[in-house]
């Protein structure tokens, strides 16, 4: 993977206004059945960031992502999106703001009974007031950028779960979202298909104008995706850097896990960060 594009992604939303914070999660404490799940989440993005957050399988990166959404109640702390407290907005309030943000769930989290196209459709009309030629236009469109344009009438069970995945992020990004959640986008995909993933999201968030935050357990995609990587770990979020910048920390339980694949992006030389000529 090359995650030199991710980079060159993020500089293109440089001449965005970066003052302005879109995401501020304020101790964000969750528990199930007296089990601490999250312990404590800061965490905010100014508008235009790309940032991965990158922990191990059962972390309760899903789980943030949920409370960032207004679907899980934190025991205690707050989730303000685009300046407004989610959990403090009535319901109508609350769908409006969820309006300017895509969510792509792992495995697509697709309608069965409906075709490609009507999925799509289904979360344009929701979320958008779009004419209906521009809609068509827009799904025939995106399928053709991520290679699927003879997918729109098919249903998700003839698809493969690459395909789905694909499906599933032309979904959450068709509706223009200020703001683009993805679950592990690349969870089960060889490292090809991951590659076409990845970029396909940058081309189309690129293309939008979308900030993009990308929940993974993988070192390789994290970095692929974002220069920006913030570290999940039991419970709290206990770095966010650049691969340089983490390493710089010399935490050994930071360093050992994001050494454990013997994987570094290629515009760093090994973990003293430097960048290539």
């Amino acid at each position: 993977m090359n995650s030199t594009r991710a980079s060159q992604y993020d500089h293109q939303m440089q001449y965005r206004d970066r003052s302005e914070i879109i995401v501020d999660v304020q101790n964000f404490h969750k528990s199930y059945e007296g089990r601490s799940v999250l312990s404590g989440i800061d965490l905010k993005m100014k508008k235009g960031d790309h940032l991965s957050i990158l922990g191990a399988g059962g972390s309760g990166k899903s789980t943030l992502l949920k409370g960032m959404l207004g679907l899980v109640q934190p025991d205690l702390g707050q989730v303000s999106l685009f300046g407004q407290n989610i959990f403090q907005l009535g319901r109508q309030e609350r769908n409006a703001l969820l309006n300017r943000v895509g969510m792509a769930f792992q495995l697509g989290a697709l309608f069965d009974f409906m075709t490609v196209r009507e999925n799509i459709l289904f979360a344009m009309h929701n979320m958008t007031s779009l004419p209906d030629f521009e809609m068509e236009e827009r799904v025939h469109r995106m399928l053709a950028s991520v290679n699927l344009p003879a997918a729109a009438r098919k249903l998700p069970s003839e698809l493969s779960g690459g395909m789905r995945r694909r499906v599933g992020i032309v979904r959450a990004l068709s509706t223009s979202p200020d703001l683009a959640l993805l679950d592990e986008p690349t969870a089960g995909l060889d490292p090809v298909t991951s590659a076409v993933v990845i970029d396909m999201i940058h081309k189309l968030a690129a293309e939008i104008g979308s900030s993009l935050l990308c929940v993974t357990s993988s070192v390789e995609v994290a970095f692929t995706f974002a220069r920006q990587v913030a570290i999940l770990n039991g419970g709290r979020l206990v770095a966010k850097g650049t691969w340089k910048e983490l390493h710089e920390l010399n935490d050994p339980r930071i360093t050992e896990f994001l050494d454990i694949r013997g994987y570094t992006p290629p515009e760093f030389d090994g973990i003293n960060g430097k960048e290539n000529a």
